[in-house]
């Protein structure tokens, strides 16, 4: 490994570092058209009116903003000349949503139908239109139902404004409680089996739009992205690893159950505006809403005139990753196991020719691979205790959604760490071993590493097994050409690691500091670990430790410099959760919180956890206090018949809120035989109790089976606490917001006889 001496392999490490950064900045979405673009192209300006129109307050699920907004948006697909509906329903958790647990709720879905001249299926977009309480929604998912408008508006305003296959608009509703709008659809059994979904969502305020998750089979939706898409932002490690995602649940979760092809597409940067009450116009990134919308125009012509038999037919999988300027290369998955094998002979005929040539052995060329691979957890160790200890020094960042408003000074002390880490253990290798196994051993790594995922799980391994065979190829050519050629052919030869590196590492940090360590800290270590093959007889020879050491103290800079810049204030409010809780039978009232108590919430609860019953009702809550009962008027669970026969005893109850409460729990100790809400039958009842959100004002009628005997049950309702009319409580300052489940909530039994 005669490469890279002196100068020159100093200048081909800052070129490879160049393109790593060019890489990540490429990435990211810049600019956004004007009105005086042509009128059959997206305009992100036209599509922001629509935002601004429906993210005015929030518009949570049976409240009257959230009519104001359908009825908009139902005029809005009209003046689009879509034949559009309201489809009401009964929608339910799906199961994959949450286990053991069951919400269900009144949704009003919005469906809009263009007709096909010649359609071989149907082409949904789709995005949810309701809120959380929290928030007026701008981002979530305000954007993404603007994205659809302003697609559909720019596609019949071109030239050939008829598609071969049908067009369907689906604003979902009841998204925020529990995909309850789109399970609704679902459950309907009104849909394309030849269907294709394009799901819109998002976790923030900015950043690229990704195609995070993707039902299998995916070779021909991958493909058709590929073939059309301007921005294919996607690879498929994150999609086969995101398909058992269930902590960040999208309509994707109602879909795939279904057997319905779906492509889920969010933006995650920014997070702390997840969820906020400044989710609003004034915080979305007009460049992420050009991104997205350009991928949906083009979503929608591409699986508009294609033959969707043949997309939902096909039955392969795909390995495929983005390059820059809009490049999505897919390949069959068999192409990444012989990479796979081709790395590992090369690798192995590379080590064959150190040791023949007296360059290194075998036994430090192993070690240093072993420590190599060590080095991988290590870093996401490190990166990770970096964030909890600033959790620990800013407690307040514990309550935040995500990241903090201002995370760029952690996300770059995130990189700077990790690549302390790699460094250390590069010094140390060099030590310990020599510059040539040093070398050799973290590209032994990666080949060791790259062939486990291929043998595993082949679809995830491109991301290791693409740019470790290249770069194992470029070492191998080092043997074989002239000097003079060594080191060009080996830099070329890890731009593709580059490349990987720059895609991956900035939007793995965009995603959240408490999952960077899991997705950047390691690739950095292992593709970054690549790039040093050019400083292999670079490297300076004396002090080289000072090198890691000054990467830490940057680290420590950035990190302190990180809790100087963001603090709390009227434009960055810190989130914050409080329940009023009244016992409407022993008239006992109390403060509850999940979250220990901030600046504010001390006027109201303390470090102590609650007692029974309020205990058992929130067990979650971890800080109490006690508040003035009010008189607030209990749910009522009217009897309509009680009967037993045969053994079983069948309850049918009409449940209402006298306070006008958006949602009622009723809930029981022994699990009812059978269930049956709002209509609905229940196939999987569950265990404690259900959830039901937009509680009409006549109530809804739930009819129960459970063994002879008695049947005690509990029923609550739940309204936002700042609608709630509770006296005792007070807005609170401009620097704090509410989490979503910020209520007032009274409880009381239901009086059946034994």
């Amino acid at each position: 490994m005669r490469v890279g001496r002196g100068l020159s392999g100093l200048l081909a490490f800052i070129l490879l570092l160049v393109v790593v950064v060019g890489t990540a900045w490429e990435q990211q979405p810049h600019g956004y058209r004007t009105e005086e673009n042509p009128v059959d192209v997206f305009n992100a300006t036209k599509a922001f009116r629509t935002v601004t129109e429906i993210a005015q307050r929030p518009h949570a699920v049976g409240t009257a903003e959230h009519d104001r907004v359908r009825d908009y948006l139902v005029g809005e697909l009209r003046k689009l000349g879509m034949q559009t509906e309201v489809r009401s329903g009964i929608g339910q958790w799906p199961t994959e949503f949450k286990s053991g647990e069951l919400g269900i709720g009144r949704v009003e879905n919005i469906v809009g139908r263009l007709a096909g001249n010649a359609p071989t299926g149907t082409v949904y977009l789709v995005a949810h239109y309701d809120s959380v309480p929290s928030g007026p929604g701008a981002n979530d998912d305000g954007v993404g139902v603007a994205a659809i408008l302003e697609s559909v508006r720019a596609f019949t305003s071109s030239r050939t404004p008829v598609l071969r296959n049908n067009l369907v608009v689906l604003l979902s509703d009841g998204e925020e409680p529990g995909l309850l709008g789109s399970e609704a659809f679902v459950a309907a059994g009104d849909y394309d089996k030849n269907g294709v979904i394009v799901n819109h969502d998002a976790r923030g305020a900015g950043g690229p739009a990704l195609l995070w998750r993707i039902t299998r089979p995916d070779g021909a939706l991958a493909q058709a992205v590929a073939d059309a898409i301007p921005h294919p932002n996607s690879d498929s490690m994150t999609t086969a690893l995101a398909g058992a995602e269930t902590s960040s649940n999208t309509d994707y979760a109602s879909f795939k159950p279904a057997g319905l092809r779906v492509l889920d597409w969010a933006y995650a940067g920014r997070s702390a505006y997840y969820h906020n009450r400044l989710d609003d116009p004034e915080h979305v990134n007009l460049a992420t809403l050009q991104q997205l919308g350009e991928n949906t125009l083009a979503q929608t012509r591409e699986f508009g005139n294609k033959d969707l038999a043949t997309v939902t037919a096909d039955d392969s999988n795909r390995a495929y990753f983005a390059l820059p300027f809009g490049v999505l290369v897919v390949v069959p998955v068999w192409v990444i196991i012989a990479l796979a094998v081709v790395m590992v002979l090369a690798v192995g005929w590379v080590i064959w020719q150190v040791r023949r040539n007296g360059e290194t052995s075998l036994k430090r060329v192993f070690l240093s691979a072993a420590t190599a691979l060590a080095a991988v957890p290590l870093a996401g160790a490190v990166t990770y205790g970096l964030w909890v200890g600033v959790q620990v020094i800013r407690p307040s960042y514990k309550g935040m959604p995500i990241d903090p408003y201002r995370p760029e000074f952690y996300q770059a002390a995130t990189i700077v760490l990790s690549a302390a880490v790699l460094i250390g253990w590069y010094v140390f290798a060099r030590k310990m071993f020599d510059a040539t196994a040093a070398g050799l051993g973290m590209l032994t790594g990666v080949a060791v590493l790259g062939a486990a995922t291929a043998a595993v799980l082949p679809a995830a391994a491109e991301v290791i097994v693409v740019p470790g065979t290249l770069a194992a190829i470029g070492v191998a050519l080092t043997f074989v050409t002239p000097q003079q050629w060594r080191l060009p052919i080996l830099t070329v030869f890890l731009i593709p690691a580059a490349l990987f590196l720059g895609g991956f590492t900035w939007t793995g940090v965009q995603a959240g500091l408490t999952s960077a360590p899991f997705l950047a800290a390691p690739l950095i270590v292992l593709l970054g670990g690549l790039l040093l093959l050019t400083l292999t007889h670079a490297w300076p020879q004396r002090r080289s430790w000072t090198i890691p050491v000054t990467a830490v103290l940057l680290t420590a800079a950035l990190t302190a410099a990180g809790l100087v810049v963001d603090r709390v204030d009227d434009q960055h409010p810190r989130m914050s959760q409080l329940i009023y809780a009244l016992n409407a039978e022993t008239h006992e009232a109390r403060w509850l919180s999940s979250m220990e108590p901030d600046d504010w919430t001390r006027n109201f609860v303390s470090g102590d956890a609650p007692e029974q019953p309020f205990a058992t009702l929130w067990p979650k809550a971890i800080s109490s206090g006690s508040a003035p009962a009010q008189s607030l008027a209990a749910p009522t669970a009217e009897i309509l018949s009680d009967t037993t026969e045969a053994g079983q005893r069948k309850v049918h109850l009409r449940l209402r809120s006298l306070r006008g409460a958006n949602r009622i729990d009723l809930l029981w100790d022994a699990k009812p035989q059978s269930l049956k809400v709002a209509g609905r039958d229940i196939t999987s009842v569950p265990d404690k109790g259900f959830h039901f959100y937009a509680l009409p004002a006549e109530g809804i009628e739930v009819e129960l089976v459970a063994p002879a005997g008695p049947l005690p049950l509990r029923l609550i309702d739940f309204t936002w606490l700042a609608d709630s009319g509770v006296d005792a409580y007070r807005t609170p300052p401009a620097d704090t917001y509410f989490r979503q489940d910020t209520t007032s909530a009274v409880f009381t039994t239901v009086p059946l006889n034994g």
